[in-house]
């Protein structure tokens, strides 16, 4: 009898003990499911994002949430004929805890993503997404569509998904892996790489600052550039055989270029206050055109 009384005793303590947790953490959660919509526009001042494929053709909306109810933080949803409105409100200064939505739409539906220091994530999902953040990271999965993200300092990886790309960054790294379809990457002053692509008519990787490193992709009749600023900007056959027109360039005095491959063409000319080496070579056939370009770097094509 002795047991059963301390047995629940402890029951109840325990009980008692994760109410008085979860009261404390003040967590709360919103679930909203709307009919599918041509577009989603996320305006958010702080929150992480994920959008992910629903699994039945609704748009499905969870957001967790540890602010204030009412006086600092107000989550608004409209929902209009073609449009879903997803927005933070806050009243206050300095609001402090998190917001996390995950949203499930269907297959091509729109997303436009605003959000000051959010994260955004794509899964899954089919889509044409217009991302950006301040401060956040983006992250492309497993996702086909038309993919336009931009971050002011985070960065942006890609993995296993198809489709065209632009991505951004002002001082983050930009990764892109086992991906496929037209490729536009950018950072002001972070590293770029690429592997493991198949590239069907251009790809562009560029760094002010960083280093450019991509490994070759496989395609046919495509265009490649890996070009840094000061950085290098290097391209890796990874033993494949070397074929096609290669272009280097590179300030004459400042910069370098490494081939195995000796060149047909080598010329010099002005651009600014300085002048740069052009130095090319076709090798087999002319596709792909690869030019891999530096200023104070080198521009390095690996065996």
């Amino acid at each position: 009898m002795r047991i059963t009384k301390i047995a629940i005793f402890l029951a109840l303590f325990l009980v008692l003990f994760l109410s008085v947790t979860l009261f404390a953490d003040g967590e709360k959660e919103m679930q909203k499911t709307f009919g599918p919509k041509e577009e989603v526009r996320l305006k958010f001042a702080l929150g992480d994002c994920r959008v992910e494929k629903s699994s039945d053709g609704q748009i499905h909306v969870h957001l967790v949430y540890s602010y204030e109810d009412g006086d600092i933080f107000e989550p608004k949803l409209e929902e209009r004929a073609r449009v879903l409105y997803l927005e933070e409100k806050f009243h206050g200064n300095n609001p402090r805890g998190y917001s996390r939505w995950t949203v499930a739409v269907p297959d091509n539906t729109e997303i436009d993503f605003n959000s000051g220091t959010g994260n955004l994530i794509i899964s899954g999902s089919t889509a044409k997404i217009d991302g950006n953040t301040g401060t956040g990271d983006i992250e492309v999965d497993n996702a086909k569509g038309k993919f336009k993200v931009n971050s002011g300092t985070g960065d942006v990886d890609v993995h296993g998904s198809e489709g065209e790309f632009k991505l951004n960054s002002g001082t983050g790294r930009v990764k892109i892996e086992n991906s496929k379809g037209n490729f536009n990457a950018n950072s002001g002053t972070g590293d770029v790489e690429a592997h493991g692509l198949t590239i069907e008519f251009e790809g562009d990787f560029n760094s002010g600052t960083g280093d450019v490193e991509v490994s070759f992709p496989k395609g046919e009749d495509f265009d490649l550039t890996a070009s840094s600023g000061t950085g290098d900007a290097v391209v890796d056959m990874q033993g494949n055989p070397i074929q096609g027109y290669f272009e280097f360039s590179a300030q004459a005095r400042r910069g370098r270029i490494v081939s195995p491959v000796k060149f047909d063409k080598e010329e010099e000319y002005m651009e600014g206050d300085h002048r740069y080496l052009l130095k090319s070579f076709t090798k087999g056939k002319k596709s792909p055109r690869v030019y891999i370009k530096t200023g104070t770097g080198t521009a390095k094509l690996k065996e």
